[in-house]
């Protein structure tokens, strides 16, 4: 296969990425806008999608694959870092929802198998 032809298919594939890379640069864009644990999650999506194009890029070039292979690890390691702390950070908001929740509306239990009034 020549190189004309896997290089357009290349630029196919990461044009096509286009509805996850996108989002994400607008969450990383809309700043405070967001819930805190998007941010490293569109990072992770846009160094996920930076490394591999940095890779399919390398792959091309005349120059030994394990720079290419380097390329992708440490770009996959990045993503895998983000992914974990966007994670992270969103069991926390959640917890913080939790508390905010039940400090609005209080849960009522009663001793009777869960009813609230006589009838």
């Amino acid at each position: 296969m020549s190189h004309g032809v896997l290089a357009a298919g290349v630029v196919v594939l990461l044009a096509a990425g286009n509805v996850w890379y996108l989002p994400a640069y607008v969450d990383l864009r809309a700043g405070q806008d967001r819930p805190r644990s998007r941010r490293p999650a569109a990072a992770a999506v846009l160094t996920g999608w930076g490394a591999a194009a940095l890779t399919m890029f390398l792959l091309l070039m005349p120059v030994t694959p394990v720079l290419a292979a380097l390329t992708a690890v440490a770009g996959t390691t990045t993503v895998v870092c983000l992914a974990v702390r966007a994670r992270l950070r969103r069991g926390q908001e959640q917890r913080e929802e939790e508390v905010r929740w039940s400090t609005l509306l209080p849960v009522r239990t009663s001793g009777r198998g869960g009813s609230t009034g006589d009838r």
